[in-house]
């Protein structure tokens, strides 16, 4: 059977207040030698992280590429055609091999309900959301990097669960080499930065240390015209194996840096769906009561959990490490207010995953494709996070400066998030792209009978790390 894919992409997109028009015409990948940073314990060099290959020209880009060693096209470039790289250098620092507590856990597993919940209600009228808690934090920590005061405190607090930057570091490079490392699916993790060449300013060099050596990310120098669009789209592409084409159309004028996550599964089910498997002709009842016909999948499956007032399930991908999940609120119960319940409530997602019962669960999942946006700037400021959208008073002072050394001014402008998923009896396809842009269970007791969770109606799904419990991916489907 053919691999099944899920791909998210995270971009932040950093747009410098009072930044230049001048855009030189070389596009460069740069790298400088820079003092290695450290983490709150002293470490040791890494092992290499699996390089990164460049993005590939476009026919767009008119004035060549560079070539790798293989042929393989790079980065789009202007005028003398240089790439160079500016982590290029810097001694890997090696991540704490104590991996995720407890307590981490449950301040991510909360933090990704939060953002569901504050989607749905920003939304309103039963809406369907699909977000990549994973992804997001990936990005940020890039992000909170660069931030001082209480600027980081905002980003921690709200997208961290209250981790501080020195330790969402090494969780977030473990988290990383976890999903690279898993048995029978494969995931693809990439980082990169793109920042305009303008000579106004620079990357501070410990932030492009922190970038590499925390994220595996590589640092471009860029002119931000159409050869910069084309080659950032192009990364994003290849990164998510074509699952998200393009994540910006133009860059803006004040666009001083974009900090890209890139996050690609390619899975199947453990246990294939047989032709009789398949329910042709099954209704869906939408939250406004109307009806529609869909495909369900029936399988079998053995381990489900109580969350508030729903029951949920696993349905494991092949190597047993990741599952697609699946809850369903007690009959009658709306589900955007069964959201919030489980928000307000402070239910720990990942507790009732781990704590899951096994036995037998008769399980219906629908084939149904989505595709959803949003700008998640009220919504980040609902659940607490201000400081970085606010010009003049965010504190971004460990990104860049001027070329002289100055500090210079840096906000978050807008943040978007892009996703796109399918579900069907070979697997699961899913995309997540996030642009910010800086202007310049507890268990249930077995019982005899098998639990059954028929996804007839609206439901909250997503991809499940087993080991933690946490969600890669976390949505919910009111309509099909």
């Amino acid at each position: 059977m053919k691999k099944k894919a899920v791909a998210a992409m995270l971009a932040l997109t950093c747009t410098l207040g009072a930044c230049g028009t001048t855009e030189p015409a070389v596009q460069e990948k740069v790298t400088e030698t820079v003092e290695q940073p450290q983490s709150a314990e002293e470490t040791t060099a890494p092992e290499e992280t699996p390089a990164q290959e460049t993005p590939a020209e476009t026919p767009a880009a008119e004035e060549g590429t560079a070539q790798t060693a293989q042929g393989e096209e790079t980065l789009p470039v202007t005028g003398s055609g240089q790439n160079e790289n500016l982590t290029e250098g810097i001694e890997k620092i090696e991540a704490p091999a104590a991996g995720i507590t407890e307590e981490q856990i449950g301040a991510l597993s909360k933090v990704s309900m939060d953002l569901l919940a504050e989607s749905v209600a920003f939304e309103g009228n039963h809406p369907n959301v699909l977000l990549s808690p994973t992804s997001i934090a990936i990005a940020f920590g890039m992000a909170e990097n660069g931030a001082t005061g209480d600027t980081l405190a905002d980003m921690e607090r709200v997208i961290g669960g209250g981790i501080p930057i020195d330790e969402m570091n090494p969780l977030l490079y473990n988290m990383t080499e976890h999903l690279r490392n898993a048995n029978g699916v494969d995931w693809n993790v990439a980082n990169s930065v793109w920042f305009r060449d303008d000579g106004m300013w620079r990357v501070k060099e410990e932030f492009a240390a922190k970038a590499l050596s925390w994220y595996g990310a590589d640092v471009w120098k860029a002119p931000f015209d159409d050869t910069t669009t084309v080659a950032i789209n192009n990364w994003v592409s290849e990164q998510t194996k074509g699952m998200i084409p393009e994540v910006i159309k133009q860059i803006p004028r004040d666009a001083g840096m974009y900090l890209i996550n890139a996050l690609a599964f390619e899975g199947e089910w453990m246990e294939e769906y047989e032709d009789d498997d398949i329910l042709e002709n099954r209704q869906f009842t939408n939250a406004d009561g109307s009806k529609t016909d869909v495909t369900m999948l029936a399988s079998t499956e053995n381990a489900y959990f109580e969350l508030g007032d729903g029951i949920g399930f696993l349905k494991e991908y092949k190597g047993g490490e990741y599952s697609f999940m699946g809850i369903l609120p007690e009959k009658g119960t709306d589900l955007d207010d069964y959201i919030a319940s489980l928000a307000a409530g402070d239910a720990d997602l990942a507790e009732a995953i781990r704590n899951c019962t096994y036995g037998t669960v008769i399980v219906q999942i629908p084939e149904f494709q989505k595709d959803y946006s949003i700008e998640m700037v009220d919504v980040l400021e609902n659940m607490g996070m201000t400081l970085p959208f606010l010009q003049g008073i965010a504190e971004f002072t460990e990104m860049m400066e001027t070329v002289d050394g100055s500090p210079y001014d840096v906000w978050i402008g807008n943040v978007l998030h892009k996703t796109h998923i399918e579900v069907d009896r070979a697997g699961t396809r899913a995309a997540a792209v996030t642009v910010i842009e800086m202007d310049r269970c507890g268990a249930i007791m077995p019982v005899e009978d098998p639990v059954r969770v028929i996804l007839d109606r609206p439901f909250i799904y997503g991809i499940i790390d087993n080991e933690t419990g946490l969600p890669v991916f976390l949505g919910c489907v009111n309509s099909l």
